[in-house]
């Protein structure tokens, strides 16, 4: 039996969802194989080992660093900045510990999502018109705007799960849109609005190094949604998920290779979900890359590879196995 670290929480605004993940990722992991230990990071950046998620909440002290010892494999179910971004990654390749997912360069680049779409363009996958503001330019925003034209999207540029995120209709609702993305990281993005579905992609490394992709997945907003918010994605009836997506053949076959070009285009590692937008004029676009997806029972990914006959249990022992294999082939 190995021993699992799942390590979740984490000092931002993606905690809870974070903690949501772990739950699920314990819950669903088989018995049989894995024994599961958590260990949670507080609001504080402080370390503990408990019994439970919810423990967490209620965890005195703590420690700077980690207690990693006994783990065979390290689950980081962490989304955000100091979780998915590199940094623990780090930690735990200086620790020497397998652990789920991709490495400190993928993790880093998808987090910011200018850097990641300038490598993108790069390697002609299409992202969407894009513009970085800072406190220092944000006199700039309304020019760009006008190019662009109303309405556009307003996010910060290290966040996600729709945190901080605003749907700007005109030049009057600019400047609170700019300043919420700006409260959640230093620079803020504005994009154009794209007309049409969102559509996404998991894809997963098997232990060969092969990367295959799930059933395509097309978000369904509520009548009351403006866009796939925060509210949406983790509130049951949020939004509907129709997996798989009904979308032209042909189309589904272009979105699955540009899902996997994103992904080694950055050298992602074992999973991500790419999320795509088709427009109403065929054209395909991609919106960002996130390489450790929510894992809620509200999630997509797991409803992804669900929707293909690969259960939650089978797809977490996938991503363990991947991980073990991977750390094996770096270490030999």
């Amino acid at each position: 039996m190995k021993t699992i670290g799942i390590i979740f929480g984490g000092a931002n605004s993606e905690h809870e969802v974070s903690c949501n993940s772990a739950r699920s990722v314990a819950t669903h992991l088989d018995p049989a194989e894995y024994q599961a230990v958590l260990i949670g990071i507080d609001r504080r950046g402080r370390w503990h080992r408990v019994e439970s998620v919810d423990a967490l909440a209620d965890a005195e002290g703590g420690t700077r660093f980690p207690d990693l010892d006994g783990l065979d494999v390290v689950f980081p179910v962490l989304h955000g900045r100091f979780g998915e971004d590199g940094t623990v990654q780090g930690l735990l390749e200086l620790a020497g510990v397998p652990y789920v997912g991709c490495g400190v360069l993928a993790s880093a680049l998808a987090m910011d999502k200018l850097l990641t779409q300038r490598v993108l363009d790069a390697s002609g996958i299409p992202t969407i018109p894009t513009h970085g503001v800072t406190a220092a330019t944000v006199d700039d925003a309304a020019a760009f705007a006008a190019s662009v034209g109303y309405p556009l999207f307003v996010k910060p540029n290290r966040a996600g799960s729709s945190v901080g995120v605003s749907r700007v209709s005109s030049e009057d609702e600019l400047t609170a849109a700019l300043e919420l993305a700006l409260s959640h990281d230093t620079i803020a993005l504005m994009q154009q609005a794209v007309e049409g579905d969102e559509v996404d992609l998991g894809v997963l490394q098997q232990t060969d190094g092969e990367l295959i992709v799930g059933a395509p997945l097309r978000v369904l907003r509520a009548d009351s949604a403006v866009f796939f918010d925060y509210a949406a994605k983790y509130t049951a009836g949020g939004a509907e998920l129709e997996v798989p997506a009904r979308i032209p053949v042909e189309v589904a076959a272009q979105l699955v290779e540009l899902a996997k070009l994103a992904f080694t285009t950055l050298g992602c590692e074992g999973l991500a979900r790419v999320d795509f937008f088709v427009g109403t004029d065929g054209a395909i676009t991609l919106n960002e890359v996130n390489t450790l997806p929510g894992l809620t029972a509200f999630s997509q990914y797991p409803r992804m590879w669900d929707a293909v006959g690969v259960s939650y249990t089978e797809l977490l022992g996938k991503l363990i196995d991947r991980a073990a294999v991977a750390f094996a082939t770096v270490g030999s």
